[in-house]
């Protein structure tokens, strides 16, 4: 059986799936097959295979992205060694392939500033064209503006629908079937501006207020333009997330509440940039020591004198 098989017909059924997962996984599965030279089976879900995988992956660049970080290498380990896992528990395979855990680095959080915020929603304003047929000013205009005010992820957002805004209210309510874990519905305050401009195109209530009719991944180097067009660092979607949470927390609000995150360490340790959040560092809290007014004596090592 091929690997893109087993995904398509019997892993991403099995767990419930969005396309998009199923589109990340596919993504590692096609690296394997680069890797390859030919479509990966379920033979291929062999630790000698999957090792001899992982390091070629470490070592080998991008046509145009160059080499990948080592986050985007684990990700492919954990993916693939799901599906093992799922093919052993099935008795597809004779074994499961133990392959050790890659460590990635954890870096500091940051998000962007208010000021760039202010600029990407400027620049977004000047674009030209339609997105799904709606003006691509409005369209990326008021995604990024609602991004930070309600911390959203860009996938929860492009799940909103029109009866899950209510401009009277300047609330747009975040549906557990289109969020993150489908754990719950909430409920998240817009601007009175942003509720206005929202209303100059609303559509149907059954319909997605920010329809992409691209390639999902198309959304990301349009990210990019916008980045530059806006002189801003080259950031993602979710740093219009971690820039809301660090601002709420900057300002004495719960920004855990905001992200709507379970463990508060996932906020703090991923989320809060303490360029914003003005976090005090250690050498703050601790008392001045008495070092005396004047230069102590210079008193020449021994072995120098010798």
């Amino acid at each position: 059986m091929l690997l893109r098989h087993l995904l398509t017909d019997r892993y991403a059924p099995a767990k419930g799936l969005k396309p998009r997962s199923v589109t990340i996984y596919l993504h590692s599965i096609e690296q394997l097959e680069r890797h390859l030279g030919r479509a990966a089976t379920l033979d291929d879900l062999h630790e000698d295979t999957l090792v001899a995988f992982l390091r070629w992956r470490e070592a080998t660049p991008h046509r145009v992205r160059g080499l990948p970080s080592r986050a985007t290498v684990a990700k492919d380990r954990c993916q693939l060694l799901a599906l093992a896992d799922y093919a052993f528990r099935k008795k597809l395979i004779p074994e499961a392939p133990v392959v050790r855990p890659l460590r990635v680095p954890k870096r500091l959080p940051r998000g962007f500033t208010a000021e760039e915020v202010s600029r990407l929603i400027r620049a977004a304003r000047q674009r030209k064209g339609k997105v799904a047929g709606l003006p691509a000013a409005w369209w990326w205009s008021t995604i990024l503006h609602s991004a930070w005010c309600t911390a959203g992820r860009i996938g929860d957002l492009l799940a909103v629908r029109w009866r899950d805004v209510d401009s009277a209210r300047c609330e747009i309510v975040f549906r557990a079937e289109g969020r993150k874990g489908h754990t719950r519905d909430i409920a998240r305050r817009i601007t009175p501006e942003l509720a206005r401009e929202l209303e100059e195109h609303r559509g149907p209530d059954s319909s997605t207020v920010w329809p992409w009719d691209r390639l999902h991944t198309s959304l990301y180097p349009s990210m990019g333009l916008l980045c530059t067009a806006a002189a801003v660092p080259q950031r993602r979607f979710h740093a219009l997330r971690k820039a809301s949470a660090s601002y709420v927390a900057a300002a004495g609000g719960d920004a855990v509440e905001h992200l709507d995150h379970s463990d508060p360490s996932i906020t703090r340790d991923h989320y809060l940039d303490d360029r914003i959040v003005g976090r005090r560092a250690g050498l703050e809290f601790l008392p001045a020591l008495d070092l005396g007014d004047d230069e102590a004596e210079f008193v020449p090592d021994p072995g120098e004198a010798a």
